[in-house]
Formats: structure tokens, C-alpha cells, sequence
């Protein structure tokens, strides 16, 4: 199995505390690799420098086989590796049909206008359906409950057919309805080839579907390894319970 992702020796600091301290682990093609560890232990610090929105103090980003070290986020999206945030980020002024169309990369003036290719166009169709959201196509996004903008997003990281996608907190604050579609999702893009890194908190959730699991404790994996050995691991009971 060929390693999607790298990230070797990330350190990264504010102030006099280094929330990301020489960090390693890799995530394999084909995976839906989960992020945990307690509050604090720098799993959003890591998905920021992988994503290019924060910049690394040292360490190496390898994606696809490729150093993208710092790689703006425009570029490591283009190449196929995207994501979604804690809280959903939308456009909530322009219609759930249009946001596809930005994901797609379209200037907002040319959003669903005849210059916008009819392939992109069927795919945001094809998406909303997929994600029950055909219904709301031509309504603002400001008007979806929150779960129907977590979907949203996620189907908006879609459009750019990305080869890995780091998805933040995927069921925070949703229903468990909405936790089994997003379930649903993650495992029916995995079949399609889609590759997954994902920060969770929710445990069930994590030992449902994810394999393999990295835990992180002051800014350090501390384990690495199948979702049944997570529970049952000394390192990892100490890290989430102070011992």
C-alpha cells in the first residue's frame, strides 16, 4: 500500500509552547486514518500545516510523493488534497448550487452561467442529489440547518475530485442521523478511491470507521495502530485521563 501522505518531524510553537513538537506518522492510499488525541494536543495545529494555512517552525509535508512544504492552500487543493473545517465554512449568501460552483473554482459572476462547463454543472447536480440536498439547490446556504452545511461542505470538497481529504470534526454538533450519513459518505467516497484523515472526538464514531488510529498527546503521536488496541492502550488511557 503506497503512502498518500507524510508528515515528518512538524514542530510548530506560539509563544513559548510548541502546541506541534517534532511530529511523524503517514497516512496510506486508501485509508480513513483518524486523528485523535485530548484538547490541547495540537491535532488542529497539524491539519493547518498539512492544509497550508499555518507554516511550520520545521519539519516536511510529503503529499502523493511530492515535498509540498509549505505549499499555499490553492495549490495543495489543484493537486488534490482539501478539507473541511470545525465549523462549517459556506458561502451564505450565495445559493447551495452556486457554492458548488466556487468549490469548482468559477469567479462568482460566472457561477452557473453558459461559460460554466456543463461537466461541472452535472457533477453539483449529481452531489446535491447524493446528498440530499437537491431540494435546497436554489436556496441561500444561510438557510440550511447546520448539519445540511456540514454536508454541504463536504460535498462542496468534492467537487474538485480530490484525492485526500482532511476532514475536521466531522459530526461535531450534528445529530445522529446526520453522524450515520456522514458515515455513509466517508465510506462510499473510500470504496470510490478517496483517501481520509480525520479529526474526531467522538470515539464510537472513530472505532466504527476509521483504520488506522494516531493519537497525539503534547503535539506527538504516542500511538499509532488498529481502533482495537486504541482503548486498551496505557499511553493513551494516561493521555486522555492525566495519569
Amino acid at each position: 500500500m503506497s503512502e498518500m501522505l507524510r508528515v515528518t518531524g512538524l514542530t510548530r510553537a506560539f509563544g513559548g509552547v510548541r502546541a506541534v513538537d517534532d511530529c511523524s506518522f503517514t497516512v496510506d492510499e486508501g485509508t480513513v486514518t483518524a486523528l485523535i488525541g485530548p484538547n490541547g494536543s495540537g491535532k488542529t495545529t497539524v491539519f493547518n500545516i498539512v492544509t497550508g494555512y499555518l507554516r511550520a517552525d520545521a519539519g516536511r509535508v510529503e503529499f502523493a510523493g511530492r515535498d509540498v512544504t509549505g505549499a499555499g492552500t490553492g495549490r495543495l487543493y489543484r493537486r488534490g488534497l482539501s478539507r473541511t473545517f470545525q465549523q462549517a465554512r459556506v458561502f451564505p449568501q450565495l445559493t447551495v448550487l452556486d457554492n458548488l460552483a466556487a468549490a469548482a473554482g468559477y469567479p462568482w459572476w460566472q457561477q452557473f452561467t453558459p461559460r460554466v462547463r456543463a461537466a461541472d454543472r452535472d457533477r453539483a447536480a449529481v452531489l446535491l442529489s447524493e446528498f440530499g440536498l437537491d431540494g435546497h439547490a436554489d436556496a441561500l446556504a444561510a438557510e440550511l440547518s447546520y448539519g445540511q452545511r456540514k454536508l454541504l461542505e463536504f460535498a462542496a470538497v468534492l467537487m474538485s475530485t480530490p484525492r485526500l481529504v482532511l476532514l475536521d470534526e466531522p459530526t461535531a454538533g450534528v445529530n445522529p442521523v446526520l453522524v450515520e450519513t456522514m458515515e455513509r459518505h466517508v465510506r462510499e467516497r473510500r470504496a470510490a478511491g478517496v483517501t481520509f484523515l480525520i479529526v474526531e472526538h467522538d470515539l464510537t464514531f472513530v472505532m466504527r470507521l476509521c483504520d488506522p488510529v494516531v493519537v497525539l498527546d503534547a503535539g506527538r503521536p504516542i500511538f499509532t495502530g488498529p481502533p482495537a488496541q486504541v482503548q486498551g492502550n496505557r499511553l493513551v488511557l494516561d493521555a486522555y485521563l492525566g495519569g
